[in-house]
């Protein structure tokens, strides 16, 4: 009986931790020991801040929608003009806002609600590319001058970018918060410009909470940076480096998406940690999957860098996450995006921090692509 109980539990851990799931790993798939992983959690990557709860039940002090104010950043300029220390709830009634929302520096703690029981319900969406000019971008996220006016606390946010002759990835952002202390919860952002680099959302404070936040894109859906974000449920959508910048971030029980509207081949993150920075992304009791069109041509990489010196730069670790079968299980990783080409390290005694090599690793994954 002994015998048959130890056979059995074999069986399941071979099932749930795949050939490929096995430490050290390989060079083109390093895999994490327990001792390593052990260094690789959510406090770790947090450091020190402990995200609360989003009550999505608050009384609103600010309402968009019917009956309130008639755009988002006009709310947010309300919060932070009205001043203090305790937060202040903005509750977005149900519909497709066809606006961007910036939001500056600023001591005023502020939730962002949409729906608590449909994060699509609020819709906020617009199309916006790296190539846009200034004056397109001006015409579009300030029509008539309407919403941003010379004074008001997110207008260095807007003119930065309307004053460009082409506004580049950053400023396309449809969400842009650079504030401190920033929850945000069941909402959806969406750039449905296929133009290029265009940024659904871009977060450059710290401690920034987002949960059952939707995020739709291309390319460059997704800019995660600043200094610590927590992203509880999100889902995302996107197809080249999805998933990019220099924060230390976790995303915790999401749904990730490679999407094949235009393309079968799509890249998920692109992390350009600093080699100085010992973390970069968490991705934890998550989710990898993609389109048919990508799933079909096995078309998916799970991660490159953005290096393009003889040092690799980016960081992220994937663990207990399930990995649907849509990417080359035996290279899973792309060449760095300015041409290095990956390198992973599978030596026993290693650094995992050596810059010589790639910091992309693995622990526990499950699914057919594990």
């Amino acid at each position: 009986m002994l015998l048959q109980i130890l056979l059995i539990v074999q069986l399941l851990l071979a099932t749930a931790y795949a050939d490929h799931q096995a430490y050290p790993g390989t060079s083109s798939r390093p895999v994490l020991s327990d001792a390593e992983a052990a260094s690789y959690t959510k406090e770790s990557y947090l450091q020190g801040w402990t995200p609360s709860k989003i009550n999505t039940g608050a009384n609103p002090d600010y309402v968009v929608g019917s009956g309130g104010y008639s755009t988002i950043q006009a709310a947010v300029n309300a919060a932070i003009n009205d001043g203090g220390t305790n937060r202040k709830y903005i509750k977005i009634l149900p519909g497709t806002y066809a606006e961007g929302v910036l939001i500056p520096k600023t001591s005023v703690p502020i939730t962002i609600l949409g729906s608590a029981d449909d994060p699509e319900a609020v819709h906020i969406v617009l199309s916006q590319g790296a190539k846009l000019t200034g004056s397109q971008y001006a015409n579009q996220m300030n029509p008539n001058g309407a919403v941003y006016k010379d004074g008001d606390p997110a207008w260095s946010m807007f003119n930065y970018c309307a004053q460009k002759s082409e506004i580049g990835t950053s400023c396309t952002s449809i969400f842009w918060a650079q504030n401190t202390d920033l929850e945000v919860a069941y909402i959806t952002i969406e750039n449905t410009s296929s133009d290029g680099q265009a940024v659904a959302a871009r977060t450059d404070g710290d401690q920034q909470n987002f949960d059952h936040v939707h995020f739709y894109g291309f390319q460059d859906t997704l800019l995660a940076g600043g200094t610590r974000v927590y992203f509880s449920k999100p889902t995302i959508k996107g197809d080249v480096d999805f998933i990019f910048g220099s924060a230390s971030a976790v995303f915790e029980n999401a749904q990730i998406i490679g999407r094949g509207d235009r393309r079968d081949t799509v890249t998920v993150f692109a992390p350009n940690t600093d080699n100085s920075q010992k973390y970069g992304y968490l991705v934890l009791s998550s989710k990898i999957t993609a389109d048919n069109n990508v799933k079909s041509k096995l078309g998916l990489h799970l991660a490159r860098s953005w290096d393009s010196t003889s040092t690799a730069n980016g960081q992220v670790v994937i663990r207990e996450t399930e990995l649907v079968d849509v990417f080359n299980v035996d290279a899973p990783y792309d060449t760095a995006a300015g041409g290095r080409a990956y390198a992973g390290n599978a030596n026993t005694n290693r650094n995992l921090d050596d810059a010589n090599y790639n910091r992309f690793w693995e622990y526990k994954n499950t699914g057919d692509g594990a």
